[in-house]
């Protein structure tokens, strides 16, 4: 069950002030980000991440690539060296791929009978 703004409210009130503080800066850091609604989906971003695949195959063939949408990220040998530059770029999921000659496809779901 989520809680409600009522109940949030009371249990920021309980809080010592220092943690309240703490809140608040924490939401006019929120504030202060881009707007959320226009980030992409995970959907989006994954559908940009594989059309970077296919506009970029022939170039990074044979190689592990991270990829943010459809943003290269990093580029290597192996898939462990490629996930932590990622991750030491901030990127907190990244898209991570060995770029072979096959053309990459979403998954739309369903059984093939």
């Amino acid at each position: 069950m989520t809680p409600n703004l009522e109940q949030i409210k009371k249990s920021i009130q309980a809080l010592p002030p220092i943690e309240q503080d703490r809140i608040l800066n924490w939401l006019e850091e929120e504030r202060e980000r881009p707007d959320h609604s226009a980030a992409p989906s995970s959907a989006d971003r994954s559908n940009e991440s594989l059309f970077w695949l296919n506009e970029n195959r022939e170039e990074y063939l044979g190689k592990w690539v991270a990829l943010d949408g459809g943003r290269l990220v990093a580029v290597g040998s192996t898939a462990a060296e490629v996930y932590k530059k990622a991750k030491e770029a901030g990127i907190r999921i990244p898209f991570v791929e060995l770029i072979t000659g096959e053309e990459s496809t979403p998954f739309t779901g369903g059984w093939i009978s």
